[in-house]
């Protein structure tokens, strides 16, 4: 029996079992016996285990499809989709899905991240993915092989010199297009993901940032990206094999490098594919909005050292850390040394020309680059992406393409998270034949019609659905609905009467914020009901809603309140509040350190027990709220897991000694705090 395994629609090798066992030839390698070597080689390019997907699944003889959920004695689970030829595996990361006809399983299908992996049955790839992209006759059954792989160590402005390695295909041609990846975790983890750029013609450079694994200079993490992105960039485009078109692609870390060379206004770069980017320090990636992010420690520590430790992210003592002061010390407590980095950007406690320096949105106005932009409801990063979408909100139609899933930030390859049970449509299976398209239009001029698509392709969760729109939010129009202390109620109309509600905030006994640093997901949805009934927290909860209602936008809470102490933060929570109030579901959330009420550029202390207005903006989501449910705003000071708590002092989170601060929300005419909304309900 065989199997052909394709990945991004290229036939990388064929698996063939007999009774002697499995034997695989490669397109790189004659037909030989699947030796321990070879699985491992092809696990980490399938991100699955041939043996195990083959003997686990392919090669079982007793599956029912008859059934609509199947339960394995290992308790994996599928469940039937609507076509009935693709069974999604549950509460699986990644999910294998199960391509079955005619009741026989045929083959396998797996999404992670920025590619798809098909291993199937000759003969029956029309029942998979691969007949996008036989569609976009972009199938390839005979790859390029690399001609050339060599490392350069390449020269920056200032004399720094950063490991560069260089991959050129066996395609004949003198020069090619170049997809290039920057990357601070080594610039070996990505061999495999690039090899299917080079495997169609495009040459490939994949370079270590300064001061991390081979390259030369100081790590220090963001500062020095766009000019050294720029001089690499360059160079590319003066080299023999280059012909000066230069695309970028990357995730986290790696979509920040791309916007940041972007910034520089370099005229070779062509083509952008940001994944999950990575925004401003001072509003995503060290601080949110001014709140110092304790989620990050773990990243902090996997970049300690000069090489990548994924191991130094997982600990069982993070509580303990993370009540460490000052911050600076905590790499000291747990791991014995300063980490330069985190303590210098620890230093810099108001947006400074240091950190604006690193944030590149501020030069956007040079960002003319086509970009294809990709995220996730639940990214952590996800200010970085809503950067991305407005620095490039002036764009004409057909030079951005974007892609808003209900994703995490490690991407787009599972069905459930926590309390969240996705559709079936969820995952994209063409996120990979997505950023193809996008580069062999801006980078080679394929006519392939890309630029003609609709600009944003968004899943509404609960809804299962993808949609089209040419902008975002698709329904421009506000919805408000006020909040009433009365009655801790949401509701439509501003209340008559005004009233107050207060809590004392304990920087000793901050609120959790439902996650686990050691995962550094920082955006993972749960049930947030038992938090809700803490003392500290204010939740206004609209009533049962009469309808079905579709959200989709960014959400924002705007309210009056005031502090007894002159330093202190501000965290909303939006909640999918079940019939029965035992569920409460996060949706979005946003932070807001009181000194930036008035804008991220100048800190204003407060004036104890003075109202101010305050006007916080959540992540973007498109989520449907079944009728019956309701919509509920928490409110509190404290995200334990995700911010260091504020001493309510004028030392804010750094502060050794804490105050307990009395913190009061007002409403009615006189203040009418709101929450903002774009509805999409009967909306076209």
């Amino acid at each position: 029996m065989q199997f052909d395994f394709y990945q991004s629609g290229i036939k990388q090798a064929s698996f063939f079992v007999g009774e002697d066992g499995i034997e695989v030839a490669g397109y790189e390698q004659s037909r030989t016996r699947l030796t321990a070597e070879l699985t491992q080689k092809y696990s980490k390019r399938m991100h699955a285990s041939p043996q195990k997907v083959l003997n686990n699944y392919l090669l079982r003889s007793d599956w029912d499809f008859s059934q609509s959920v199947i339960t394995l004695e290992t308790g994996e689970r599928f469940e039937a989709t609507e076509s009935k030829h693709l069974f999604i595996q549950r509460n699986a990361k990644p999910a294998v899905n199960l391509v079955v006809v005619e009741n026989q399983l045929v083959g396998v299908q797996i999404a992670v991240r920025n590619m798809t992996t098909v291993l199937i049955r000759p003969g029956y790839e029309d029942y998979t993915i691969l007949q996008a992209w036989q569609d976009n006759q972009m199938i390839m059954v005979k790859p390029f092989h690399i001609k050339v792989q060599q490392t350069k160590m390449v020269k920056m402005r200032d004399g720094v010199t950063l490991a560069t390695e260089i991959f050129l295909p066996d395609d004949q041609e003198d020069q090619h297009s170049v997809v290039l990846i920057r990357t601070p975790y080594g610039r070996e983890m990505f061999y495999e993901d690039c090899l299917r750029f080079i495997q169609r013609g495009y040459a490939v450079v994949v370079q270590d940032v300064r001061g991390r694994n081979d390259s030369n200079g100081e790590w220090l993490p963001m500062y020095h990206e766009r000019l050294d992105g720029e001089d690499t960039v360059n160079w590319i485009a003066k080299q023999p094999w280059s012909n000066s078109k230069v695309g970028m692609i990357g995730r986290s870390y790696g979509g920040y490098v791309q916007w940041a060379v972007a910034a520089s206004g370099t005229p070779y770069l062509k083509a952008l594919v940001s994944m999950m980017t990575a925004g401003g320090p001072f509003n995503d990636t060290i601080y949110k909005n001014g709140a110092p992010i304790s989620g990050s420690l773990a990243w902090f520590f996997s970049t300690a050292g000069k090489k990548f430790k994924i191991s130094n992210m997982v600990r069982t003592d993070w509580s303990d850390l993370l009540k460490v002061r000052p911050l600076d010390q905590i790499p000291v407590k747990g791991l014995g040394h300063e980490i330069p980095g985190f303590t210098e950007l620890m230093k810099h406690r108001e947006n400074d020309e240091f950190l604006e320096n690193m944030d590149w949105k501020r030069k956007s106005a040079n960002i003319k680059v086509p970009a294809l932009i990709q995220s996730g409801w639940f990214d952590d990063n996800g200010a970085g992406t809503t950067e991305a979408i407005r620095a490039t909100n002036d764009y004409p139609k057909g030079k951005r393409k974007i892609i808003l899933g209900p994703w995490i930030h490690s991407g787009n390859a599972q069905y459930d998270l926590g309390p969240v049970h996705l559709g079936e449509k969820a995952l994209r299976f063409d996120i990979d034949l997505q950023h193809l398209r996008w580069f062999d239009h801006f980078l080679n001029g394929v006519e392939n019609n890309i630029e003609n698509e609709p600009v944003i392709d968004y899943y509404s969760i609960y809804e299962d659905r993808w949609k089209s729109a040419d902008h975002f939010p698709v329904n421009p129009e506000q919805t408000n609905w006020y909040l009433d202390a009365t009655g801790h109620e949401l509701v439509e109309e501003k209340p008559s009467k005004d009233g107050y509600l207060s809590y004392d905030y304990d920087p000793k006994k901050p609120a959790p914020h439902l996650i686990d640093v050691s995962q550094n997901e920082l955006e993972f949805p749960n049930d947030y009901a038992d938090m809700e009934h803490r003392n500290d927290v204010l939740s206004f909860t609209s009533a049962p809603l009469p309808d079905d209602m579709i959200i989709t936008g960014w959400l924002r809470a705007v309210f009056f309140a005031s502090s007894s102490a002159v330093d202190t933060d501000w965290v909303v929570r939006f909640t999918d509040v079940s019939p029965d109030g035992r569920q409460a579901i996060s949706i979005v959330d946003g932070v807001l350190n009181a000194k930036f009420r008035d804008g991220l550029e100048k800190a204003k202390l407060l004036t104890p027990n003075v109202i101010y207005s305050f006007d916080i903006e959540t992540q973007k989501t498109s989520i449907k709220l079944a009728k019956g449910h309701c919509l509920r705003l928490d409110i509190t000071s404290s995200a334990e897991n995700l911010i260091f708590p504020n001493s309510n002092t004028v030392k804010g989170a750094n502060g050794l000694n804490t105050i307990v601060a009395r913190q009061t929300i007002y409403t009615g005419p006189n203040y009418p705090s709101r929450v903002v909304f774009n509805s999409v309900t009967g909306f076209r």
